[in-house]
């Protein structure tokens, strides 16, 4: 049990949003060193009727550097193998971890990013990230390579949203860090 938890320590944070680019400039790592450490919460959630759930990192709830950040990014995972209510199966679940961990970590070794967090609808998943616009174009490169090889990867799209509204709801529903 004991060498669970020594895995487990030492790969989160593989698994995690690891949102450092080695080719950064000096402002970029003070940016980084700005950025609040990855903490995730679960909220469940209703989308035209259906139980849905989301995967929010709580420590952009009051994030101050918005601003660096104003483009929004989607990315929408289909969901293959269902149960009876349209989510996920076991298997799918591993693989959309997969899949996630893999685009994490393709982007950050090319720019600085901020990983909102995942949601689960009914048939697909959508992973969230918000950008500066000056990435947008070695993202599509990254995700276009992502979406030619990966038959679960259905679209991307990226939209101005300087406010983070698109995910303000969700936010509104993190309790407030201590």
């Amino acid at each position: 049990m004991r060498n669970i938890y020594f895995i487990v320590l030492f790969m989160l944070p593989l698994v995690s949003c690891s949102q450092t680019n080695t080719k950064e400039t000096d402002t970029q790592k003070q940016l980084v060193l700005s950025k609040p450490e990855d903490t995730f919460t679960t909220l469940q959630f209703e989308f035209e009727g259906k139980p849905c759930v989301a995967v929010i990192n709580k420590q952009y709830k009051d994030y101050k550097n918005k601003f660096m950040f104003p483009l929004s990014l989607f990315l929408k995972v289909n969901t293959l193998e269902k149960d009876k209510n349209e989510h996920p199966t076991e298997h799918e679940y591993l693989a959309f971890h997969e899949l996630q961990t893999a685009i994490i970590r393709a982007l950050s070794a090319e720019f600085t990013f901020c990983h909102v967090g995942a949601t689960t609808m009914t048939g697909y998943r959508d992973i969230i990230f918000y950008i500066n616009p000056k990435d947008q174009e070695k993202a599509v490169l990254v995700l276009n390579k992502f979406k030619a090889d990966n038959k679960r990867f259905e679209s991307y799209t990226f939209e101005t949203d300087p406010e983070w509204e698109a995910v303000a709801s969700f936010y509104e529903a993190v309790p407030a860090n201590n």
